[in-house]
């Protein structure tokens, strides 16, 4: 049984300086609503980390946009995990929508059941817990593949990890790498043209004090590419963007 949408207010401390709601408080919504979606299953996330020693983790996430709310707004935000197969995956879906019922956001992402005790990722079959799926129901359908974009990449900035970037999970939140992603592109970018669709892949845990450095790629005609590796040891990836726009980049 799906659970009852969540409902958010989109305030000033939500919104960019465009008066849009940023994509990583967009992204802390859909985390709190799959914490409530996990509560009403009967699982305590905090106790499933400090008790059982697992964790759940996003792996990717790709969102597609046809609307991104303004100061003011109230949006709706549902989600369900609508099949976990064989390789260690859970995919759950996410619709953000407005208070006409209006579907204005799509979203999917891949999960991974993490054993705290060794790190690695557990099928599911072999965690403690039973997720009711909903195969009959799709936001976005389809699989998230890893970027392999063309052309050099530049350093655009370096981002150092603080306490503000790490979550319970004692490494940079998933929602930070949304911000991290927009600040290689300028404000002139973004007042020519609308987000229309992202794409983050979690590929390695970013930890307390490490540096990572952010570089674009050549730009395609309607999206921006965005690797984060680290400073050190720079064949060592810690995540992909993909950003998409309505218009043309020039």
């Amino acid at each position: 049984m799906l659970t009852k949408p969540l409902k958010f207010s989109v305030n000033f401390f939500d919104c960019d300086t465009f008066a849009h709601l940023r994509i990583s408080r967009l992204c802390e919504f859909f985390q709190e609503t799959s914490l409530t979606h996990l509560r009403e299953q009967g699982f305590d996330y905090l106790s499933m980390i400090k008790k059982d020693k697992f964790t759940l983790l996003i792996s990717r996430v790709r969102l597609r946009i046809a609307h991104l709310p303004l100061w003011g707004e109230d949006i709706f935000v549902n989600t369900w995990i609508k099949d976990i197969n064989p390789e260690k995956v859970a995919w759950g879906d996410y619709d953000v929508r407005d208070v006409q019922g209006n579907s204005i956001i799509q979203a999917t992402a891949s999960w991974l059941l993490i054993d705290l005790r060794d790190g690695k990722a557990k099928s599911f079959s072999e965690g403690p817990y039973r997720f009711e799926t909903h195969p009959e129901l799709s936001a976005l359908p389809g699989t998230i593949e890893l970027l392999e974009p063309a052309g050099m990449p530049r350093t655009v900035l370096v981002k150092d990890v603080k306490y503000s970037d790490i979550d319970l999970n004692n490494h940079v939140n998933n929602c930070r790498y949304s911000d991290w992603a927009l600040d290689t592109i300028t404000i002139e970018e973004l007042k020519e043209r609308r987000i229309r669709s992202i794409q983050l892949n979690y590929m390695h845990q970013v930890e307390y004090n490490a540096r990572v450095a952010l570089m674009r790629f050549p730009n395609t005609r309607h999206h921006v590419v965005i690797f984060g590796v680290n400073e050190e040891h720079p064949e060592q990836v810690h995540f992909q963007a993909r950003i998409g726009f309505d218009k043309p980049i020039l």
